[in-house]
């Protein structure tokens, strides 16, 4: 038992400790060049996923048609999974005005990948971008994603997110800095051969390279394996900035995370080919690293907590027994009152029973294709 125990303590620690320090080592003897030009300049199709987006869809058409891109190479394509209110109208307004923006309705909702399949073969450009309707880029964010594809090793390109924590939520600031781990990640990835996860809210690829996606998995979660079985690399880009608001609520947070896991579990298993180490040990070690390993913290948690129990009379695992009371009784306190102490071991709680759920409804069987917008 005590061998268990520090084999799971030890592989926590490096899930979140030793692998980022692992590819900062690497880094000093493994660096991969990129062949950027800023001249470069291909045809683009900007794809803008929405359902139920009235009260956003206007001001992200505005800030599409506001990027520092040539109009003549930009094409805007609203995807809209058969929305029920007013995102249709709105975008038609902006179609009968502009001829570089396009609607797409998809009838019968199937959700936002399948929504995607079904529109992709509309596109004119070289590159395809992928957003959702939230989110709005900084006026350079195309010219940064898009010089990368100069090289022709280069797949697809994944952008910076960004988030605006307007309302000062505790649940807002936690989500911040959970982004600016996976900042340094997909940065220390990049830099030694391949970046492995996509942001939903800003990420493009090359057309030739696109296959039709499982609709049950994101798409943000797929593009990347796709691109990277089809021996490219996929990269990030941190001045290719986008930025979105925060959740306010922690349920809603939640709730998407489920989600995110859900299918992103879904997807692993669809693809599991991938992770062949003898195909790409790059990737196979990253992906395992980054992602496979951590969704599955919670069991680990509950098997230290359980086992620790069978270790009390052992003064060491007495003190490692307290510490971990005392972790789970500020994240318990932290439902109640947000303060830094608190909702760090709250938020970290969180997101690792969210993935505990999304890994129970994955291996079930269970699906996710469509969901509402959170609230804004």
């Amino acid at each position: 038992m005590e061998i268990v125990l520090w084999i799971l303590i030890g592989l926590s620690v490096y899930i979140y400790v030793g692998y980022p320090i692992l590819l900062k080592f690497l880094s000093i003897f493994i660096k991969k060049e990129n062949q950027s030009s800023q001249d470069y300049r291909p045809t683009v199709s900007l794809f803008i996923a929405a359902y139920n987006e009235e009260k956003v869809i206007k001001e992200k058409i505005e800030n599409a048609l506001q990027l520092d891109y040539p109009e003549d190479l930009l094409e805007i394509i609203v995807v809209s999974d058969d929305s029920t209110d007013k995102t249709n109208q709105i975008t038609q307004s902006f179609s009968e005005k502009y001829a570089n923006v396009h609607l797409n309705i998809v009838k019968g909702r199937k959700g936002k990948t399948a929504a995607l399949n079904k529109s992709v073969h509309l596109a004119k450009g070289d590159v395809l971008v992928f957003s959702d309707a939230n989110s709005m880029y900084d006026e350079d964010a195309l010219m940064a994603l898009v010089k990368h594809f100069n090289d022709p090793s280069i797949g697809g390109v994944c952008g910076e997110l960004r988030l605006l924590n307007s309302t000062n939520s505790s649940i807002g600031e936690s989500e911040g800095a959970y982004w600016k781990y996976e900042k340094l990640l997909k940065q220390l990835e990049t830099i030694t051969g391949t970046s492995i996860v996509a942001n939903g809210s800003i990420y493009a690829l090359r057309k030739e390279l696109f296959k039709p996606m499982n609709p049950n998995v994101g798409d943000d979660m797929q593009n990347p394996l796709i691109i990277i079985s089809q021996g490219k690399r996929f990269i990030y880009e941190p001045n290719a900035i986008a930025r979105e608001e925060t959740s306010t609520e922690s349920k809603e947070e939640f709730n998407r995370k489920v989600r995110i896991v859900t299918r992103s579990f879904t997807g692993i298993m669809h693809y599991a080919y991938v992770l062949n180490p003898f195909r790409n040990f790059d990737f196979f070690y990253k992906y395992m690293s980054h992602k496979f390993l951590r969704w599955l913290v919670a069991y680990y948690m509950i098997a230290i907590f359980l086992i620790n129990l069978f270790l009390l009379d052992k003064s060491p695992y007495m003190v490692i027994f307290i510490l971990q009371c005392a972790f789970y009784v500020l994240a318990l306190m932290g439902i109640k009152w947000k303060t830094k102490l608190t909702y760090i071991p709250y938020y970290f709680c969180l997101v690792n029973y969210a993935a505990l759920l999304g890994t129970v409804r994955a291996m079930s069987g269970k699906r996710q294709a469509t969901w509402k917008p959170t609230s804004r």
